[in-house]
């Protein structure tokens, strides 16, 4: 465990130095372009996290809700769900997770894939 202890202790700040490098692209008009709106025009699941990211930060929730709803009201189930795959993996070197995990993370994927079918139903022509 004091191994993987210290593998995790190197790579949180990583992961935090990345979020802090998109946040600051946003904040300075060179957002993260998403492959998906560029070959298509149409927004993916995951366009205005960037910008909810950052919004968050400001403590602007409204602008972070505005920005992808989804995934602004999914954050405490992802962050749950983080949570415990690390503790998890710290207690057992395991990232096998139990079946109640692996339903949780396909209902969120079927919601993020609902909301990106909904938020380009217009620009589909369906609405």
């Amino acid at each position: 465990m004091k191994k993987r202890l210290q593998k995790a202790a190197r790579i949180v700040p990583l992961l935090l130095l990345l979020l802090l490098l998109g946040v600051w692209l946003s904040d300075h008009g060179m957002g993260i372009p998403c492959v998906f709106y560029s070959l298509t025009g149409l927004q993916c699941p995951g366009c205005g996290v960037t910008r909810m990211t950052s919004a968050l930060l400001k403590g602007d929730f409204s602008t972070a809700y505005q920005s992808n709803a989804a995934v602004f009201l999914l954050l405490p189930v992802f962050f749950f769900l983080g949570g415990y795959t690390v503790l998890h993996w710290l207690r057992t070197g395991s990232w096998a997770l139990p079946r109640w995990a692996d339903v949780l993370v396909a209902v969120c994927a079927v919601i993020l894939v609902l909301f990106c079918v909904f938020r380009n139903a217009a620009a589909l022509g369906w609405l």
